[in-house]
């Protein structure tokens, strides 16, 4: 899907079977969503009522479709600029654990206040894709995202590896998640 964010107006509906269903389009409720699908623990059903509720005015027919359209929503449109380097899986960001790197870098490039900001989820998407380097976020960012081993330089090494430790994000899975996962990974191998 390709929109044109500054010339087009941006939907506010899913369409589903030919239907369309409103859906609350402000950021805020779809940092929440990231957040509760990404970051809290607990299997996705028990989180599905939630994040129904936060997406949809009206709920569509089936449960399904529903997930789809929150799903198609949530993505938004796809630019080729916007895709996470091949091999890079694991997070950069919280929404929680940055909200003050974030709040500041959209202050400080865009002269946005979030508190008070009435942005769409697609528009606050393509603002966070863009910004730059200047920005401690961005600079936190890299540092999760570099692989201290590809370094060569011994002191830029340390001084990366330090840096990685420092802005590490916090694992919100629970012990018994994180064992899953483990245990998982384990029998993959086999």
């Amino acid at each position: 899907m390709h929109m044109d964010l500054l010339w087009e107006n941006l939907p506010e509906t899913v369409s589903i079977d030919n239907e369309q269903y409103l859906i609350y389009t402000d950021f805020r409720r779809w940092v929440r969503l990231e957040h509760i699908l990404f970051e809290q623990s607990g299997p996705f059903i028990q989180k599905i009522s939630t994040l129904l509720t936060l997406c949809y005015q009206t709920l569509p027919p089936t449960l399904e479709k529903a997930i789809d359209g929150m799903i198609s929503f949530y993505e938004g449109p796809t630019y080729a600029y916007g895709k996470q380097p091949s091999g890079q899986s694991r997070p950069i960001y919280s929404f929680v654990q940055d909200e003050a790197l974030i709040y500041a870098a959209f202050y400080q490039q865009y002269g946005i206040n979030l508190a008070e900001a009435d942005l769409h989820w697609w528009r606050f998407k393509a603002l966070m894709q863009g910004i730059s380097e200047q920005t401690q976020l961005a600079r936190v960012m890299m540092y999760r995202s570099l692989e201290p081993s590809q370094i060569h330089n011994p002191k830029e090494k340390q001084y990366y590896r330090r840096m990685k430790e420092l802005y590490r994000l916090q694992d919100r899975r629970s012990d018994k998640e994180r064992e899953h996962e483990i245990s998982a990974a384990l029998a993959s191998l086999f």
